[in-house]
């Protein structure tokens, strides 16, 4: 479906990038784009909002929408090159400590990759909760299938499809969340003591559930843009790793998004190499752009590549429903899945079904996508006023975290412990790595709506840095 106010949105854009609209120019009020256009006045007003949140309108009281001047663009954080050595992972006590930290809500939320309560649209979801539990009645008091609701497959089948997924109810699974699916996935095409190539700074959950199961990691080097596609390719042609994972859309902690063509040429060496990729693409739908980027399973003919995902970083973290499409491991995945668990909690499959049957999901994701952009663009404009001269910064096109590189001399560790005693969460760079790079890097979150506290935490960080360099 085309959102009037998106392909106008479209087309402003594309007139600020060639210039035909100069930064600083006023655009029409609301209402005369509304004349001029045909468009209704609420199309108009959603999509300069839209602009807005991207970075591209400038709204100033009583005056009306102006082209904003784009951000002087940031040196982008510079990576190391390394060999790919298989590697325990043994840093799990302070990946621990950590993430136990950042949950602390009396603390400035600049860590946590999670979204705040108040972009939860948590009226409507317990519209669906009532809705779908009644409507089922005795049902929702059973244990659901293994494979997870009929109606919750469907419904994330429909969803998919209408992103130019093609993902039919009968390959995918429901899981506890993503990190069920990834766990579900490893068991299966891996064994304890097996090495799996993983991009590097990668998500620290990754790493723990990896040391959790046994297995080694093979880290592949990465920039702001991506990773070394040949490098993973001499890991699968030398049989040095059983298997991959990775994130192509909207990488946690980096933010990247992969091309087609390197999405394409991953499908196309898992089957080459008959190596499995577990995708996991729990941010795939927080792009900003109208179009959700495909996964890598679209070019996956063959089926070697497991695609995870779920709700907890579009909607609702509690919720725990992930889903996984197993391709060719599919009879594997829930064989696995039966020695491992039951059923996943029904009354909510129901009500998360509902939400995506009736719409609502779809609103919600529309909504979010503008929030988000807002959010990262906030955080980017604090960093580039109050860090420009202590780091450089990535500006991702999706996601909500952004990774900060500090001066070489600046110990993060020592950053995130003097941080923590001021009140204010942030991620040390090392947890995204098991042979503990990116010392003098920080994670930072923009789950949360932009606010005068959280730019004086990047002042006081700033300030920071300065004192440790």
């Amino acid at each position: 479906m085309a959102f009037r106010y998106r392909e106008l949105a479209e087309v402003l854009m594309q007139q600020i990038q060639s210039g035909y609209l100069l930064p600083g120019q006023r655009l029409p009020s609301i209402r005369a784009m509304s004349q001029q256009r045909a468009l209704s006045i609420t199309t108009v007003k959603r999509c300069y909002e839209l602009l807005e949140a991207q970075g591209y309108l400038l709204c100033r009281a009583q005056t009306g929408f102006y082209v904003r001047e784009r951000p002087v663009r940031q040196l982008e954080p510079e990576f190391p090159v390394f060999d790919h050595a298989s590697q325990q992972v043994d840093n799990l006590v302070l990946i621990a400590e950590i993430q136990q930290s950042a949950m602390n809500e009396d603390r400035v939320q600049l860590g946590t990759v999670q979204l705040a309560p108040a972009l939860i649209p948590v009226a409507a979801l317990q519209r669906s909760l009532v809705r779908a539990n009644r409507r089922a009645q005795a049902r929702a008091l059973a244990y659901s299938p293994s494979v997870g609701e009929p109606v919750l497959l469907q419904a994330l089948s429909a969803h998919f499809q209408q992103d130019g997924i093609s993902c039919a109810q009968q390959d995918m699974i429901v899981t506890n969340g993503c990190m069920e699916a990834l766990s579900l996935a490893v068991s299966v095409v891996t064994e304890p003591g097996d090495t799996l190539a993983l991009p590097s700074p990668c998500y620290s959950g990754q790493l723990q559930l990896l040391a959790s199961m046994g297995r080694r990691v093979a880290e592949i080097p990465s920039t702001a843009k991506g990773f070394d596609l040949g490098r993973l390719e001499q890991l699968m042609a030398s049989k040095a790793v059983s298997a991959c994972l990775v994130s192509s859309s909207f990488q946690n902690p980096l933010g990247y998004c992969l091309s087609v063509a390197d999405k394409q040429h991953i499908a196309e060496l898992a089957r080459r190499y008959q190596c499995p990729v577990i995708e996991d693409d729990v941010f795939g739908e927080c792009g900003y752009a109208r179009q959700r980027p495909l996964p890598i399973k679209s070019w996956s003919t063959e089926g070697w590549v497991i695609w995870c995902g779920s709700v907890s970083k579009t909607l609702a973290p509690g919720y725990r429903i992930g889903w996984c499409a197993g391709g060719r491991f599919y009879l594997q995945l829930r064989q696995a899945l039966l020695a491992r668990r039951l059923a996943v909690n029904t009354p909510l499959q129901l009500a998360l079904a509902d939400f995506i049957l009736s719409g609502e999901y779809r609103r919600h994701l529309n909504q979010l996508r503008i929030q988000l952009a807002d959010q990262v663009n906030r955080l980017c404009d604090s960093l580039q006023q109050h860090m420009a001269e202590q780091g450089r910064f990535t500006r991702p096109d999706g996601g909500y975290a952004v990774w900060v590189q500090l001066p070489e001399n600046c110990d993060a560790v020592q950053l995130y412990q003097i941080m923590k005693a001021q009140g204010v969460n942030l991620v040390p760079g090392v947890v995204f790595s098991a042979r503990n790079f990116y010392a003098n890097a920080i994670r930072l979150s923009a789950g949360n709506p932009w606010s005068e506290e959280m730019d004086q935490a990047v002042a006081l960080i700033a300030n920071t840095v300065k004192a440790l360099s």
